[in-house]
């Protein structure tokens, strides 16, 4: 690169710091982030810390920044922001290979604005590596399919990262590694599969080990692919990946459609264009294919694709607006100040709505910080763990098992779920072992030497009928409620119904 192109290189690693690491979520968000973090130190498929089949490097790499922080969930929180710092740079050097600098330039800013790049470089989650090292196969396969180059070595590295830090990303993937693999000599092929080989053995083997054995996680990896199809409608997929789509991009993805109708409209262009058009399809489509008629829950789970959208929307851009320099100066910050505040707006300043993870709103980020941060240190300040037990439900268990690991913590999923196929599941842990079981009694005896039930849902006081309860109001409009019980009592649960029935000894 030029002495200017690292210039702007380092301005925008340096933005992306700058802008990450201030504003990282306090306290986990998110189901996902305490498995993770339990991971860095205590690795274990069968208690799904982290869940199969691991994310082998990305665990790697949070306990050896554990080592020197020595916080689990800090040390992910720092590989997120990194990589947030990291992705803009990958971005504008990949856009200016492929493209020129200042497509590359549009695409940095893009990643570094876009909501729901920024919300995953701001919490405990791995999928902002995706895009990153999508991007980075992406450009190793266009070195050998459009240039002709005998990097070998570099793709089967590549390929080796990509699936060590979550190995499912190869369902979405296997678009650009067949390309890249098919179109290297023999010798490259050789060198590729030597080298993915030695990165995959340096995280399986140690991984078959702590589970027990190459059966047992065999059967567990099985147990994993049984789960990778979710149940959802059609339109539910569409509307998902309409939501990432939007989220990422927001008003550059005007210029996608006018892009393309152009493109269509004016044939020359597609046949001048032929094979990086067929290179951007096998990068875009097996992803898109999945996540449309397979599984996807939010946008960590289409960056893949979602890659590949970002250098298009970029050249879009620069395509349209190049010979006027002010026009695309003016539209490089239209569209950042636009996803910044999309991102940042506060959609819920009054605290009347009900918290959801993974919004990809910055307000949602602090409303978690704020309410469950606050619960937290309630219960410990205020309960014994010794005779206090703690029901939750699912969309925040795990965080709260994750803070307070030395209480009795008990998830209720039918308190708050009408659905059968999950209404009945119940999770007990303590000390960070967790048993997960149907529970189709809906019924829990009270553990021995329990004399205090805390609730942590905002609305729990509302459940409980005809018994007395305590009410703690704490900041932004949340509560925790408890009552008081004794042993051989049993509570008796339903949706949004909560009974106790005393013991013989009690009534």
């Amino acid at each position: 690169m030029s002495k200017k192109d690292f210039f702007i290189a380092l301005v925008i690693f340096l933005t992306g710091i700058l802008s990450r690491f201030p504003l990282i979520e306090k306290f986990q968000s998110h189901w996902d982030g305490p498995q993770y973090s339990i991971a860095l130190v205590r690795f274990s498929l069968s208690q799904e810390t982290p869940a199969s089949p691991g994310y082998p490097l990305y665990i790697g790499l949070g306990k050896l920044f554990n080592f020197f922080i020595n916080s689990p969930h800090l040390s992910l929180l720092t590989i997120s922001a990194l990589s947030g710092a990291l992705g803009g740079l990958v971005f504008f050097v990949i856009g200016k290979k492929i493209f020129n600098t200042l497509t590359g330039f549009i695409a940095s800013s893009i990643f570094l604005t876009g909501s729901t790049f920024y919300y995953f470089s701001l919490t405990a989650y791995p999928y902002i590596l995706t895009p990153i090292t999508s991007a980075l196969l992406a450009y190793v396969s266009y070195l050998i399919f459009i240039k002709k180059k005998r990097v070998g070595l570099y793709f089967g590295l590549i390929v080796g990262i990509s699936f060590g830090i979550r190995p499912q990303e190869t369902i979405l993937t296997w678009g650009l590694m067949m390309i890249g693999f098919i179109y290297l000599s023999t010798k490259e092929k050789i060198k590729s599969l030597v080298v993915f080989f030695v990165i995959t053995l340096f995280w399986l083997i140690p991984i078959i080990l702590s589970t027990g054995g190459i059966t047992e996680y065999f059967f567990i990896s099985v147990k994993f692919l049984r789960s990778a199809v979710i149940n959802n409608t059609f339109q539910q997929h569409v509307e998902l990946m309409l939501k990432g789509f939007l989220l990422s991009f927001g008003l550059s993805s005007v210029f996608l459609l006018y892009f393309a109708f152009k493109a269509i409209k004016t044939k020359n262009v597609i046949k001048k264009n032929k094979k990086i058009i067929i290179f951007f399809c096998f990068w875009i489509i097996p992803g898109l294919l999945y996540n449309l008629i397979l599984r996807t829950e939010h946008a960590g789970y289409q960056m893949t694709y979602l890659a590949g959208f970002l250098l298009i929307i970029s050249y879009a851009i620069w395509n349209e607006s190049y010979k006027h320099k002010y026009i695309v100066v003016s539209i490089i910050f239209l569209i950042s100040i636009f996803n910044l505040y999309w991102f940042f707006y506060d959609r819920d300043p009054q605290f009347v709505k009900p918290y959801r993870p993974t919004s990809f709103h910055y307000s949602d980020i602090r409303k978690n910080d704020l309410k469950t941060g606050g619960k937290i240190k309630y219960i410990e300040s205020n309960f014994d763990p010794n005779s206090t037990l703690i029901i939750a439900t699912d969309v925040l268990w795990r965080p709260y098992m994750y803070y307070l690991k030395d209480y009795r913590l008990v998830d209720l999923s039918g308190l708050d779920i009408k659905t059968p196929s999950f209404k009945y599941t119940r999770r007990d842990s303590l000390n960070w072992t967790i048993s997960q079981y149907v529970d189709k009694d809906m019924t829990v005896a009270i553990p021995k030497n329990i004399k205090k039930i805390v609730f942590t849902d905002d609305a729990s006081f509302s459940w409980i009928k005809n018994y007395p309860y305590n009410i703690y109001s704490l900041p932004g409009r949340s509560r925790l409620t408890s009552i008081s019980v004794d042993p051989l009592d049993k509570i008796i649960y339903d949706y949004h119904s909560l009974s106790i029935l005393k013991g013989p000894k009690n009534n």
